[in-house]
């Protein structure tokens, strides 16, 4: 099992890894509240609840002292900042605050059991997963490298012109997140022939940003600055609806570039294998 803390700051503290032990945590507990009217049930859904996660800390006399003071200062960062962490459970992560720390048997000075008690307001388990899609102009060699005046997580490379599949491994559509990068005038893109349309114009050092999420469409300007195109986003359909699950067909001019990321959401963390 893989589990660790990460705050909002970045920093992460393993909680399977020495001086720190899970013990035992419900990650895998869950309950739907039913939505009823005249004793019928007619809906569920999920509202702020609570996980608990047990672990000790043991070490020498020397570190003790130390590794508390890190943990201390690793999972308090969040609410201070009314900015949710993240708990990774096996590869996903579930967003939440560490609102409950309770200490037992410490006074030797060399171990503790630690109880946590974490929060959240989005309770599923998310794994990601993203697409890039590449602009390429007709006659353009595929071994081009497409080199943008800002920096992006990953590099460029030619790919088919306007259209490309791609297959989401989930069993329901995902919220998701598309970046779309200049130069371009009206961004358009079909999506199993639903229209994502934004009436804008980047240049090549701008982008914009629409978050199925939050229904937000923000551009970020070459100076710096930001500004929400929401009231100019395609109406006829909504721009916002999640996309997937199985195999999504995906075309648009190709004289630009963007990027998905899908969240794909999940009752509990995934179960893997145990290591022998």
């Amino acid at each position: 099992m893989i589990c660790y803390y990460q705050n909002s700051a970045g920093q992460e503290i393993n909680l399977m890894k020495y001086p720190y032990r899970l013990i035992t945590a419900d990650f895998f507990d869950y309950e739907w509240d039913e939505s009823t009217y005249n004793g019928i049930i007619y809906g569920f859904s999920r509202k702020q609840y609570k996980k608990n996660v047990k672990l000790d800390v043991f070490c020498g006399v020397d570190e003790f002292a130390e590794a508390m003071n890190q943990f201390e200062n690793i999972v308090s960062v969040d609410v201070l900042k009314s900015t949710p962490g993240k708990i990774y459970v096996n590869g996903e992560y579930l967003s939440c605050y560490i609102k409950g720390v309770k200490k037992e048997e410490w006074e030797a000075g060399i171990y503790t059991i630690v109880t946590l008690t974490l929060i959240s307001d989005h309770p599923f388990w998310i794994n990601e997963a993203s697409k890039q899609f590449y602009p390429k102009e007709a006659g353009e060699s595929t071994s081009d490298f497409l080199d943008y005046p800002f920096d992006y997580l990953f590099d460029y490379t030619i790919s088919d012109i306007g259209s490309q599949d791609w297959y989401i491994d989930h069993i329901t559509s995902c919220p998701f997140v598309m970046t779309i990068y200049g130069p371009v005038t009206n961004p358009r893109i079909l999506i199993n022939g639903r229209v994502i349309e934004v009436y804008t114009t980047l240049e090549s050092n701008e982008y914009l940003i629409l978050d199925s999420r939050d229904h937000t469409i923000i551009k970020y300007l070459s100076n710096g600055t930001t500004s929400s195109l929401y009231n100019n986003r395609y109406m006829e359909e909504s721009v916002f609806d999640p996309i997937g699950p199985g195999t999504i067909f995906i075309t648009w001019p190709g004289t630009f570039g963007f990027d998905i990321t899908v969240y794909m959401e999940r009752n509990e963390p995934r179960w893997i294998r145990r290591q022998t």
